[in-house]
């Protein structure tokens, strides 16, 4: 039973660890891209504001793969799972897709977003619940935020 135990959890860190260089791969090679849509953007061309648009989802994506990485990273450590990045990768993802709708309403062939605006209410909503649940997770007494503590 201890030897299957032991399979078992190495197996899981294994795991964590593969997800983990793939997350940080990805981020990379995001990162890479994302330099790539920035340098048109100093070009003077008039598509500036397509490439700023492309730079923002490409640069928040990144920003979610790390978090989503330094989470997997306190599951090896053997740290007690947190809810608070998953939430504040939410909220990058929910700010992301605003973004995005934002400027795609206001992209120079003057195309729109049918039903963007209830879209972006319903977005501003869940922003405004993950940031109340992140204060109310940061409200929480250390000891509650960290069972393995002593103090």
């Amino acid at each position: 039973m201890r030897r299957a135990l032991g399979a078992l959890v190495w197996a899981e860190r294994a795991i964590f660890f593969a997800t983990g260089l793939l997350l940080f791969a990805g981020a990379l090679a995001l990162l890479k891209r994302s330099v790539e849509l920035l340098l048109p953007m100093f070009g003077g061309s008039g598509s500036a504001l397509l490439y700023a648009s492309q730079f923002l989802d490409v640069a928040l994506l990144v920003l979610m793969l790390i978090e989503l990485a330094y989470t997997v990273m306190l599951s090896l450590r053997g740290s007690v799972l947190q809810p608070e990045p998953f939430l504040i990768v939410g909220l990058i993802a929910v700010i992301r897709r605003m973004l995005v709708i934002t400027v795609g309403e206001h992209a120079p062939n003057g195309s729109s977003i049918p039903g963007s605006a209830n879209e972006l209410a319903v977005l501003t909503l869940v922003v405004l619940a993950l940031v109340a649940s992140i204060y109310v997770l940061r409200l929480r007494p250390q000891r509650d935020r960290d069972p393995g503590a002593l103090v």
